[in-house]
């Protein structure tokens, strides 16, 4: 009782973040909150917090390296360009191409970058994108939301999602190896996602035109944006690279951090605090926080009864691949996914070979289209829109998450099942 509620306790304040006496949960410290508790319960023990530091350091030190360059492109005006070229050429073209357009960047900006942080960037930028280009037309706006929340599918790169590095670490799977396998099964999804999206909302494209255009502000670009942008693109074309020599991501980023910060600080982007600032030690403390939490689950039977279901049908089937990319989705769906990989790694063993992992994987990917409490990016993704004014019901996103979670994740498991 004391770890399922702890776990619940947990996830339910990261998702409605309360005040309590001018104190405001966040993800983050409702994570340490759930640590405590198990800590002062002696269902953890601080060889328990020695051991994940040991395991975590390196995808989390990754993590907040991508946060940094992130945080240089930013600062450096790239992504509002970006915004603007958007803008320019939507004023005569259809808005079935600026939903295209809009689709891919959210697609791939991910796949480079990481789902979170992608989300905090492009949210907030596509809403006034849209607000401009189809003013008094919430409809749109919205559509144009769940493009950006729901063409990161699969994730293609293990840097592409958070909990998919600190999996990756503690199972041995490389980078090339992992990209082999998901890169075409996250194309796949995207296409088929891509399809569902244009045909929910095929006669609201249709009927919408861009207002004419007013006050253009032209936007000079910054001496440090290609340089910045190249950093980038070198970083991760380095990732696959340092992969078949032997290295590791965290070193490719933490080069790729130091870079950016000494290119910052050569053309002078940003004051050194204003860029690390950029780093969200919130989502860093859940991750490291959210794993303990369900450490605590281990010695109450939750993971054996998962090793029961898993190894309930046939090895290495087709059927124990469902099994598992079902199980996955549906508990990323309902208690977020980040507590859910660390279940499944738990529960999967290196025996069953690399497929039921990956499975696994899937499930935690795709999942969380069906709920936003199911993935921390869904819960970034509905904070943001709430302060821009748009209330996404729970009814109307379970609705276009299931149209879209369905095919996908079967298409998804039967690529996986068939590589």
């Amino acid at each position: 009782m004391i770890a399922c509620g702890t776990l619940a306790l947990t996830v339910g304040l990261a998702v409605l973040r309360p005040t309590v006496r001018e104190f405001r949960f966040s993800p983050g410290r409702a994570a340490v909150l759930g640590v405590v508790v198990l800590l002062a319960t002696h269902l953890l023990s601080p060889r328990d917090l020695v051991a994940a530091a040991r395991l975590q350091w390196r995808p989390l030190l990754a993590l907040t390296c991508i946060m940094i360059m992130t945080g240089v492109v930013q600062e450096v005006g790239a992504f509002d360009r970006l915004a603007a070229r958007i803008e320019h050429g939507a004023r005569s073209r259809s808005a079935v191409h600026t939903f295209t357009v809009v689709f891919v960047i959210s697609a791939v900006t991910p796949s480079l970058l990481n789902n979170d942080a992608a989300i905090l960037l492009l949210t907030p930028l596509v809403v006034a994108l849209t607000r401009r280009l189809y003013p008094g037309q919430p409809r749109v706006t919205m559509a144009f939301a769940f493009a950006v929340f729901l063409a990161p599918g699969v994730a293609p790169f293990i840097v592409s999602n958070p909990m998919n590095m600190i999996v990756a670490e503690s199972s041995g799977l490389d980078f090339n190896s992992y990209a082999a396998v998901m890169l075409p099964i996250s194309i796949a999804g995207a296409v088929l996602t891509y399809v569902i999206l244009r045909v929910a909302y095929r006669r609201l494209l249709a009927a919408t035109t861009p207002a004419a255009a007013g006050i253009v502000t032209t936007i000079h670009p910054h001496p440090a944006e290609r340089p910045a942008v190249a950093l980038l693109i070198v970083v991760f074309f380095a990732y696959p690279v340092g992969a078949a020599l032997g290295g590791e991501i965290w070193f490719v980023a933490v080069a790729g951090a130091c870079g950016s910060l000494a290119l910052a600080r050569a053309y002078r982007v940003a004051p050194m605090r204003k860029l690390t600032g950029h780093v969200s030690f919130d989502i860093l403390a859940f991750l490291w926080g959210i794993f303990l939490v369900v450490q605590g689950l281990r010695g109450v039977g939750v993971v054996d009864g998962l090793v029961a279901l898993y190894h309930g049908v046939p090895a290495a089937s087709g059927a124990q691949l469902a099994t598992i990319g079902a199980t996955s989705a549906v508990g990323s769906a309902l208690i977020d996914n980040h507590p859910m990989s660390i279940l499944n790694m738990m529960a999967i063993d290196h025996t069953m070979g690399v497929k039921p992992l990956l499975a696994a994987l899937v499930g935690g990917d795709i999942g969380p289209r069906l709920l936003p409490i199911g993935s921390l990016a869904g819960l970034l993704w509905m904070d943001l829109l709430r302060r821009q004014g748009i209330e996404i019901g729970i009814g109307r996103f379970l609705r276009l998450g299931t149209v879209v979670l369905i095919p996908t994740l079967t298409v998804s498991l039967l690529l996986l099942w068939a590589l």
